[in-house]
């Protein structure tokens, strides 16, 4: 797992440049897909090396960004139920960077039933649209970091499940 130490050095370069490198584990490997839809877009980073040490990727963020939420989930827990209505740049779109782990994301249009599901596996940026309720479930014990503050979503947070009962 990565440490927490390379999270603040990887936060602290984020907020200077908008790309930043980082450093993975031995045996990580990235998605070769990029899913988009007006929804959600999952980008996977951009692997430029891997050796016996482990993997090297970068991505940009769309957006400048100073303050980040450092988040850790376990396998088999559930997060989320939840959308926002981009009332602050940092929801609009709202963004995770997976940066290990392997989680399960579902999520659909707050006015609709239809549920899309995907797997997504470490490292990836995800961006969900506004009035998208979302959940993860975590398959692998997962780091995140989400691209906001947390007064950021004090206002602009409504829960509501994914799955409809």
């Amino acid at each position: 797992m990565i440490a927490v130490y390379s999270i603040v050095k990887l936060v602290n370069l984020i907020a200077k440049s908008y790309n930043a490198v980082l450093i993975l584990g031995a045996g990580r490997r990235r998605i070769s897909t990029v899913t988009k839809t007006e929804l959600v877009r999952v980008t996977p980073f951009n692997l430029i090396g891997e050796d016996e040490r482990g993997t090297t990727a970068d991505f940009s963020l769309p957006r400048k960004q100073d303050q980040f939420i450092f988040i850790i989930r376990k396998k088999g827990t559930v997060s989320g139920n939840t959308y926002h209505e981009g009332k602050s740049e940092a929801t609009n779109p709202k963004i995770f960077l997976l940066l290990s782990g392997k989680i399960i994301f579902s999520y659909r249009k707050v006015s609709e039933k239809q549920v899309t599901t995907e797997t997504i596996q470490a490292p990836a940026m995800i961006e969900i649209a506004p009035y998208v309720t979302h959940q993860v479930e975590v398959i692998e014990e997962a780091l995140l970091l989400e691209c906001n503050a947390i007064s950021d979503i004090q206002n602009d947070r409504i829960r509501e499940n994914v799955e409809i009962l």
